[in-house]
């Protein structure tokens, strides 16, 4: 199963995380359209050299 980047928007974290494990970045209050690109671009490239860390219950 490929793993996906998705948007998290709750009461305690908004930010991308990791469709397949517990990775996120959390968003920072960004006051233009530019940083808020930038953010999205760092956190894309981030996530991609990240690997899953599976948990053996979760698995199981």
């Amino acid at each position: 199963m490929n793993k996906h980047l998705i948007w998290i928007d709750g009461d305690d974290f908004s930010g991308w995380c990791c469709s397949r494990c517990t990775w996120g970045m959390t968003a920072p209050r960004l006051e233009s359209t530019v940083a808020a690109l930038a953010f999205n671009r760092v956190a894309q490239e981030d996530f991609e050299k990240h690997t899953c860390v599976h948990n053996a219950q979760a698995d199981a």
